[in-house]
């Protein structure tokens, strides 16, 4: 009988006293998974990450899977520069404004060309974020500036930590610093007309009057093309098709406003192949900067200051002191939330002195 035994026989697997060493942290770079014998069974789990003990109920080995919270890619050999390439092409992607990506770019460039910021990931802690606060501050720059400043550093400490690189977490936690809240300005009714006398006919006064009379932004202003204008006679439409966060929203226009717009395209509008509808002379778009550079042209024409946002926050004053719909406002102004059309709710000294006789008690 002895000598019909086969030489090759295997001993069954229970009663083998090969000791199976568990797998508790493999390095990355070796790959540790057993080698296939022959006459393994087929079809065995693989042993990456897995580790095996003995079973008692049938002495056979029962892969055990390591339970392991997702590691992060270490941070110390990420360098910055190449992180905030890589972040400012995904905002791009997103559908953020080329203006709110140079933004970006510039702070962080700033950042870490003259304030030597950190060149690895680690050194973005929330002491070296206190530092470039505080430095800033000591230069003498704006609260809103320096927050400017908090806001891009820490958006980029958040993209990092959804990349699933390694942050300190007192980056994400620290609170932004304070700005101090101040009234709105907003232009009376006399530099209102000052600032249209002072505009030039053609597509310097109709920008002027589109922002005054729908609060929109410079740079959707400039995106704006001829089939953005809706008019079906009885109510007319600018189509914002790329606002702030991507976001597509419709603006109403004034009877005064819809007329003004018909004639500039009737009347000074030049032939030319681009479908802009704001164009020079020339036939060439008017573009986000050359807006910009006529504002400062009327500031020196009427003597006080004259900015874009300044348009949006008169807009915005005046529609609600007509008793205008709070959320038709949100959605005019393309605000997500009410948080930012709250700030328009302010009351002047005009308006804080009406009455005031009538309700004093002295």
């Amino acid at each position: 009988m002895a000598q019909n035994r086969p030489k090759n026989r295997r001993k069954p697997l229970g009663f083998s006293k090969t000791v199976v060493t568990r797998y508790l942290a493999p390095e990355p770079a070796i790959d540790r998974r057993p080698r296939s014998k022959p006459g393994a069974q087929p079809g065995r789990p693989s042993a990456r990450r897995v580790g095996y003990a003995p079973e008692v109920a049938d002495g056979d080995l029962a892969p055990v899977v390591a339970l392991r919270a997702p590691s992060h890619r270490p941070a110390q050999t990420q360098r910055m520069a190449g992180l905030v390439r890589e972040w400012l092409a995904e905002l791009k992607v997103m559908g953020r404004s080329e203006q709110t990506i140079k933004w970006y770019r510039q702070k962080m460039e700033w950042y870490l060309g003259h304030e030597s910021g950190p060149g690895t990931l680690d050194g973005l802690t929330s002491a070296e974020v206190k530092r470039l606060l505080g430095t800033l501050i000591d230069r003498g720059l704006k609260p809103n500036t320096v927050h400017g400043f908090f806001e891009v550093v820490r958006a980029f400490a958040n993209w990092a930590l959804r990349e699933g690189f390694a942050v300190d977490p007192g980056v994400i936690r620290m609170r932004p610093p304070k700005v101090p809240v101040t009234e709105l300005e907003t232009y009376t009714e006399a530099q209102q007309e000052a600032i249209l006398a002072a505009a030039a006919a053609g597509w310097p006064r109709l920008a002027v009057q589109i922002l005054l009379g729908t609060g929109m932004r410079v740079g959707e202003l400039a995106e704006l093309k001829v089939g953005d204008f809706e008019d079906d006679g009885s109510v007319g439409f600018l189509k914002i098709r790329k606002g702030k966060g991507a976001k597509f929203r419709r603006v109403p226009l004034s009877t005064r406003l819809r007329r003004e717009i018909d004639r500039y395209l009737n009347r000074s509008r030049p032939e030319t192949d681009d479908d802009r509808l704001l164009v020079t002379a020339g036939g060439e778009p008017v573009r986000m900067m050359t807006i910009e550079y006529l504002l400062r042209r009327i500031k020196l024409r009427v003597g006080f200051k004259v900015h874009a946002h300044k348009f949006r926050h008169t807009f915005a004053t005046e529609y609600l002191r007509r008793e205008g719909d709070i959320e038709r406002l949100r959605r005019i102004l393309g605000h997500s939330s009410y948080v930012m059309v709250m700030r328009y709710l302010h009351l002047d000294k005009g308006d804080l002195g009406k009455d005031f006789d009538l309700r004093s008690p002295f």
